[in-house]
C-alpha cells in the first residue's frame, strides 16, 4: 500500500517518464548477453568487433635513434653497391647505393654490432660505438678467391 500511495504523489508527467525509461531499460537490459532471443525467438548473435589498425606512434624521447653512416669498399677501394648492413638481433638492415654508401637507424644507446654482407665476400661482424662516418672493406670469401686465381 505504501508504494501505491507513492505513485498516486507522483504527478503524471513524473509517471510517463518513469514508465518510458523502464521500459527503454528492458530493451537494452540484455544487449550483450550472448542467449537473449530476438522477437523471432532466436538467439541473437552480437555484431562482430571492428578492427581498426592503430596510426603509427612516434617514437619516444627514451627510446632515441641515432643514425649511422658509413661506406662500403671492395679489396681494391671500389665501392661494393647493393651490400647489406643489418643491425644483429633486430629486424633493422638496408643496403648500400651505387657508391657503396649505407645510412641505418639503430638505438642511441649501448654498442651495436652491425654485420657487412655482400655476395661472394666475407660477411663482417663489427662493434660499433660511435655515430662518425666509417668505411669498411669486405674481401673475397676463399672460395671466390681461388676462383679468380684460376681465372
Amino acid at each position: 500500500m505504501t508504494s501505491l500511495v507513492t505513485l498516486k504523489a507522483l504527478n503524471r508527467p513524473m509517471l510517463a517518464l518513469m514508465i518510458a525509461g523502464s521500459c527503454l531499460l528492458s530493451n537494452f537490459a540484455h544487449a550483450n548477453d550472448p542467449t537473449a532471443k530476438d522477437k523471432k525467438g532466436k538467439v541473437a548473435t552480437p555484431a562482430a568487433p571492428v578492427v581498426t589498425e592503430a596510426a603509427p606512434v612516434s617514437v619516444s624521447s627514451t627510446a632515441a635513434t641515432v643514425v649511422l653512416t658509413g661506406r662500403i669498399r671492395n679489396e681494391e677501394g671500389q665501392p661494393l653497391a647493393g651490400a647489406t648492413v643489418y643491425l644483429q638481433g633486430s629486424a633493422v638492415a638496408v643496403t648500400t647505393d651505387e657508391q657503396g654508401i649505407f645510412s641505418l637507424e639503430v638505438p642511441a644507446a649501448g654498442k651495436k654490432t652491425l654485420r657487412y654482407g655482400y655476395g661472394g665476400y666475407q660477411d663482417r661482424d663489427v662493434v660499433v660505438s660511435s655515430s662518425a662516418p666509417f668505411t669498411m672493406s669486405l674481401h673475397p670469401s676463399n672460395e671466390t678467391a681461388k676462383q679468380r686465381k684460376d681465372q
